[in-house]
């Protein structure tokens, strides 16, 4: 075994006309420049951004891996070409994907890196899968693990193992519209959660309405400069925002230092500039790796073609016109490299296999994963009349296929990414089932009905390849399975494959619910199938803006175009109840703009977030946001709600409320809560949803094979 490395030493890198000096344990950097440094010169990148796996347990819209890339390196593989690498003077890899948690043996690369190579291990991850007992093999050994933020709370409990730990922790935050209004709130959250600091990323893609204005640049700029913790601006803003930068790109050359500083390899054994980059070089080993990055440099440090690349901005601007002040000759700082990493589901249900099928056939000709709408679509949508807003910026579905009677489509979003499609399911007599918006987990919910319990027992015994992530239960005659989805090219129709072999002709039914299942959900909900669930059929409506003013006018406007049923506002939120059919108000919906769920069960959970507005902002401080008296708040509803009723209020950060009640008249409780909200002069986000989504969907699922 190679002599242990030195991690309390500084290291020395070279960079073109200066000297950095790098401690691998702690972070720290001295970056030198003067007559003594001039002549030096690169040898290697200085980080390699490693995307160790093409596998994730959940899927965005802003990640910019390409799901197609295989995933070909090995913990042996990988600790090879990361020695070598590191002995050629890399000092940093940040692992990336993918989920590189999900990297099968991630832990003993990690721990064979730290006793071999001097190199600072971070990595990247959505955090859902550290767990408390789990994270003991990485202790000590990661110097900075980043936390991509989503709107899943289970991010915090991530904060608190790696706290726990001792664990260096930063953040990284995907900045759009919708997020900066929220941004101030949330930093301080994170600072007193214990966050080292944030990165603050750039929106990389082509819907427009993402990235930010001039005037939301110059907010970003001011929250920035009064943030309770430090915070790094993603190198993809380039200089778009007017803040202090430690240094103008690599070695002050004005680029993001993309091919230059780092280089991106891929979980196909390929190098990219950086992840925006398409198709790339071959990064099989160390000397293809470091041959590429000398004699290809020019070709790795291109700007990329996507929309937001701040690359493409300044490409050809002359270096004398990239104005900066005099650089002092020894700059300090802290930091380790970062490497930034929901699934959107569509489930729409038909009264036959046939209409699945006709449905799916007036799509599929045009259809290409992951590409703008086809021209063939877009005129489809507006022939059907079901055409939204975001009509021009539609991406097709990663999968499009059906199952039985459902039609399935799979693809990244942070936001609905396939309104249309729900729209125009709705509109051919399917139910679009609800939910499945950015979801974190998503797990195929299966059920084959047989002959008799026997043979139920004997599909169950069937052996599944490790991919799946097949779990079976039986409930008599009916086998039923939970799969986890990983949101992977081809993985959906794998399964699709996988069940119709397994049913053989017997009736199949399929459902997703955005969550995990774990055995003791299904054996609770199995246990309870005897058990009555009443039901209420109604519909909520989210309208989304930038502004939250603009989506509480767009939401107040739809409700009063509905005459048919009673309807309740609450903000941004329209509750839709009393309906005998939902198609029409579903269909119309969708082309203003909204996200639409359908909610069977008479009981729902209602749930709001209630934010005081920030007291004046006096010279030199930064501005309070005043925290909500939780108990009075809590006491006030609790002589507002029936008895029954059950009430949850939490502290949110920079003194937010959550509140989360349980109900069989929302409706009241959507009203309640707007009053307290009123009394306090708050602000409120509001959502509704279903306690028992998992009961109703097997339920759903017995129903349909027992037809």
């Amino acid at each position: 075994m190679p002599e242990a490395p030195h991690r309390q030493l500084f290291r020395d890198y070279p960079l073109d006309g200066a000297l950095l000096r790098f401690h691998p344990e702690s972070g720290t950097s001295i970056r030198i420049e003067n007559a003594e440094t001039r002549h030096l010169q690169r040898v290697a990148p200085r980080v390699a951004m490693f995307g160790i796996t093409n596998k994730c347990n959940l899927s965005c819209d802003f990640c910019s891996r390409d799901v197609q890339r295989e995933s070909a390196w090995t913990v042996d593989s990988a600790a090879q070409v990361l020695q070598d690498l590191s002995a050629a003077g890399v000092l940093e890899v940040a692992f990336g994907g993918g989920e590189p948690f999900v990297f099968r043996g991630f832990a003993d690369l990690v721990q064979q890196l730290h006793e071999t190579t001097p190199l600072a291990l971070n990595v990247t991850t959505n955090g859902l899968l550290i767990r408390p007992g789990s994270f003991a093999a990485y202790a000590g050994r990661l110097g900075q693990v980043r936390i991509s933020l989503y709107d899943d709370p289970r991010w915090r409990d991530t904060a608190q193992v790696l706290s726990s730990y001792g664990q260096r922790w930063g953040a990284n935050l995907l900045v759009d519209a919708a997020v900066l209004t929220m941004l101030p709130s949330l930093l301080g959250e994170l600072a007193a959660l214990g966050c080292h600091d944030v990165s603050l990323l750039s929106y990389i893609g082509a819907d427009m309405r993402r990235h930010l204005t001039a005037e939301g640049r110059l907010q970003l700029a001011a929250m920035v400069q009064d943030a309770p913790l430090p915070c790094r601006l993603s190198v993809c803003f380039g200089d778009t925002v007017p803040l202090p930068r430690l240094f103008d790109g690599a070695d002050g050359s004005g680029d993001c230092g993309a091919g230059v500083d780092f280089v991106s390899i891929t979980p196909d054994q390929r190098m990219q500039g950086c992840s925006f980059h398409d198709g790339g070089l071959p990064a099989r080993n160390a000397q293809e790796i470091l041959a590429g990055w000398q004699h290809q440099r020019s070709r790795l440090a291109q700007p990329s073609l996507r929309h937001g690349c701040a690359g493409r901005k300044r490409a050809g601007v002359p270096q004398a016109q990239r104005a900066h002040a005099a650089a002092p000759s020894i700059r300090v700082w802290q930091a380790f490299s970062g490497n930034n990493s929901g699934e959107c589901v569509m489930v729409a249900k038909f009264n036959t296999i046939s209409d699945a099928n006709s449905y799916l056939a007036q799509l599929l000709p045009a259809w290409r994963p992951q590409a703008d709408y086809a021209p063939e679509w877009q005129q489809l949508f507006q022939a059907q009349a079901v055409a939204g807003p975001g009509l021009a910026y539609g991406e097709m579905p990663r999968d499009l296929l059906a199952i039985g009677r459902s039609v399935l489509a799979m693809g990244y979003g942070l936001e609905d990414q396939f309104p249309e499609l729900r729209a125009l399911a709705w509109k051919q007599g399917a139910a679009s089932m609800s939910g499945g918006i950015h979801s974190h987990e998503v797990t195929l919910l299966a059920a084959v009905r047989t002959a008799g319990a026997a043979e139920a027992l004997k599909l169950a015994a069937v052996e599944w390849a490790d991919e799946f992530q097949a779990r079976p239960f039986v409930y008599g005659d009916t086998l039923l399975l939970a799969m986890g989805l990983m949101g992977q090219e081809g993985e959906l129709e794998a399964c699709k494959r996988k069940l119709e072999s397994l049913a053989d002709g017997r009736p199949l039914a399929v459902e997703v619910h955005s969550d995990i299942v774990s055995s003791e959900n299904m054996l609770e909900v199995m246990k309870r199938l005897g058990a009555q669930i009443h039901q209420t059929p109604r519909l909520v409506l989210q309208f989304w803006d930038g502004d939250p003013v603009v989506a509480q006018k767009k939401a107040a406007h739809f409700a009063q175009m509905v005459t048919e049923a009673e309807v309740t506002v609450a903000a941004d939120c329209v509750l839709i109840s009393g309906l005998s059919r939902r198609k029409r108000l579903a269909v119309l919906a969708y082309r203003q703009g909204a996200t639409v769920g359908a909610l069977d069960t008479a009981e729902l959970q209602v749930s709001a977030r209630l934010v005081l507005p920030e007291l004046p902002r006096q010279k030199g401080k930064r501005a309070m946001q005043p925290p909500i008296d939780i108990e009075l708040l809590q006491d006030e509803l609790r002589l507002s709600l029936w008895p029954g009723e059950q009430l949850q209020v939490a502290q949110g950060y920079r003194g937010a409320a959550q509140v989360r009640v349980t109900s069989t008249q929302p409706e009241r409780v959507l009203e309640t809560l707007k009053q307290a909200a009123q009394r306090l002069g708050a602000t409120t986000h509001f959502w509704v949803s279903e306690p028992q989504a998992l009961a109703m969907a097997v339920r759903r699922l017995l129903a349909e094979v027992r037809e």
